[in-house]
């Protein structure tokens, strides 16, 4: 191999083992949950793919919600980040999903001098907001009957069971039925009705009850009419 291979060669190494390439490989916070608020932490793991970025080097990184502006940072390494190893960043400026929904974001590291620029972005980060579970209220007949239905209104989640009480409210049984529609028949006793909802992942909660006073009581049953 002639000279002019050889210095080629060595250049082409040198050029190699100097080449910059950080990636966003990650966003790890913030995580879908319940009743989500203004100030969530978002934080991203980058990767040195390239050489040993020494202590003081300066680069910017980015996130974005949606189509929203994005949130820039320069980060300043305090030490050596190593060649393949990793660093995990937390924005100093927080993330708003105070607003229930659901969330996509997006999160770039530029770093001057990088040669692969199609791995500085980690995109469709998604995150639910779920507000917390309402029970709502139980509506029902007026007067008393044997037979007829209740309604639920104004709760938030999805019903998981009703419940019904004929001692006072002292025991509650479970009723297998998951909308937001019960009937009775043939109601003998004074009886209580309630359900309970839960929002996505979040704590279940009961509803207001509702009582229905039968007309053909068969006993007294400890719910005052």
């Amino acid at each position: 191999m002639n000279r002019y291979w050889l210095a080629l060669l060595a250049m082409l190494c040198v050029g190699s083992a100097t080449a910059q390439d950080l990636a966003t490989v990650a966003i790890t916070m913030p995580q879908s949950g319940c009743a989500l608020t203004a100030n969530e932490s978002v934080t991203v793991w980058l990767f040195n793919y390239g050489p040993t970025l020494p202590a003081g080097s300066t680069f910017n990184v980015a996130y974005s919600i949606g189509a929203s502006v994005p949130v820039t940072e320069n980060v300043v390494l305090g030490g050596s980040l190593l060649r393949n190893s990793r660093l995990a960043y937390t924005f100093t400026t927080p993330a708003d999903l105070s607003t229930p929904g659901n969330y996509t974001l997006d999160a770039t590291v530029n770093l001057a001098g990088d040669i692969n620029p199609t791995n500085n972005t980690h995109s469709a980060y998604a995150v639910t907001n779920w507000a917390n579970s309402v029970g709502g209220t139980v509506s029902g007949p007026a007067g008393p009957t044997l037979n007829g239905s209740l309604t639920l209104s104004g709760h938030t989640g999805a019903v998981l069971e009703w419940q019904h009480s004929d001692d006072g409210n002292h025991r509650w049984r479970r009723l297998v039925n998951a909308t937001t529609s019960q009937t009775f028949a043939a109601l003998r006793e004074h009886t209580a009705f309630r359900a309970l909802v839960r929002n996505g992942p979040c704590a279940p909660v009961l509803s207001t009850s509702q009582l229905v006073l039968s007309s053909d009581p068969i006993f007294y049953s400890g719910l005052e009419p």
